[in-house]
């Protein structure tokens, strides 16, 4: 492999509770094609991997690190996008989305001017996405985003009751994620 073209990243994985939960990762993307380099952190649970970009993708990282039992955390978010006017158009907006380390994947919908992509929180952020396609020349704005709390509700509490033979129970829940 030529060592110009090759990439590294982080790769976040979920469920790892030993040297052998990381020996599994580890055996599971070195086996990818492309990939020249992979080293589990335990402790961080990261697996750093040193690929060609052009051989292999993040796609695949996920779905051989699930094939072993582990878990890359995804989320979802749907962005606004305006000017597109035509099926090229939202190709340039997919291209442009899929072109971002840390993104699964990006349908456009053309008709209602939405992206929905799903993605590595901790490889990439809304606002990079919201980036690429302003390069690719259009606007683009978080409209919704799923399995993450926003910054300003972060530390919102949120209550949920519910009756049960008879009696009425309330829960409280408080997020305890917090965004930096």
């Amino acid at each position: 492999m030529n060592s110009k073209s090759l990439t590294q990243l982080s790769l976040p994985v979920h469920g790892m509770s030993c040297t052998g939960c990381a020996a599994h990762v580890e055996k599971a993307i070195s086996q990818l094609p492309g990939v020249s380099q992979v080293k589990v952190d335990l402790k961080a649970e990261v697996a750093n991997i040193t690929y060609d970009p052009h051989q292999v993708d993040l796609l695949e990282f996920q779905h051989a690190i699930s094939q072993v039992g582990y878990k890359v955390p995804t989320a979802e978010i749907t962005l606004t996008v305006k000017g597109m006017s035509c099926l090229s158009c939202s190709s340039h907006v997919g291209g442009a989305l899929g072109d971002l380390t840390g993104v699964l994947q990006a349908n456009v919908n053309l008709d209602k001017g939405t992206a929905q992509v799903t993605y590595v929180p901790e490889l990439v952020s809304s606002l990079h996405m919201e980036e690429a396609v302003r390069e690719a020349g259009y606007q683009a704005s978080a409209a919704e985003q799923a399995a993450l709390p926003s910054e300003h509700n972060a530390n919102q509490v949120t209550e949920k009751t519910e009756t049960a033979h008879g009696e009425k129970f309330t829960w409280r829940f408080k997020s305890l994620l917090k965004r930096s």
